[in-house]
């Protein structure tokens, strides 16, 4: 009965620690995903400007900021945006067409269709999205943040989960 129980243990010992020692005897290396740091660096520095026009914007709808303020300051941060959306599309250009391809989808998945398409400034076909009337037995029923998700009760003006003002 002992010696069933020392082979068992054995043979469990054995198992972990050739679980645990393969990876350093195998000879292949693992994959290891490269970042392109430029590119990460690049969309989070557009993601943090982003979130600052959403700061900006909020800080004008509660009265913290005059008009002329939000204009100069808006007009800086979108121009920031704009340039780092610029550099971003310059590094991956290829990004382009899978929002494009992913916006198409996302529209099918909502039932809506593509309205027309734009052209942008350099060429590209973008899909401009309309989005399909509501049936009436979703009006005004339940509504969603535009920015966060959360669910809004019917008399919010902001999202409580966010801020952001709430779409009427």
């Amino acid at each position: 009965m002992i010696w069933t129980t020392l082979f068992l243990a054995l043979l469990i010992a054995g198992g972990a620690a050739a679980f645990v020692l393969w990876p350093l005897l195998s000879h292949t290396a693992p994959d290891v995903p490269i970042e392109d740091d430029r590119l990460t660096e690049l969309i989070s520095r557009k993601d943090g400007v982003l979130v600052a026009i959403k700061d900006l914007e909020f800080d004008r709808q509660v009265g913290k900021l005059s008009e002329e303020d939000y204009e100069r300051f808006n007009a800086r941060l979108r121009q920031q945006a704009i340039g780092y959306l610029q550099q971003i599309d310059k590094l991956a250009p290829q990004s382009a067409h899978l929002d494009e391809m992913l916006e198409v989808e996302i529209a099918r998945l909502r039932k809506t269709r593509p309205a027309s398409v734009a052209v942008n400034g350099k060429g590209n076909a973008a899909p401009v999205l309309t989005a399909a009337a509501p049936t009436p037995a979703t009006e005004g029923t339940i509504r969603f943040c535009i920015n966060c998700g959360h669910t809004l009760a019917p008399e919010h003006k902001f999202c409580a989960n966010c801020g952001t003002a709430a779409q009427k």
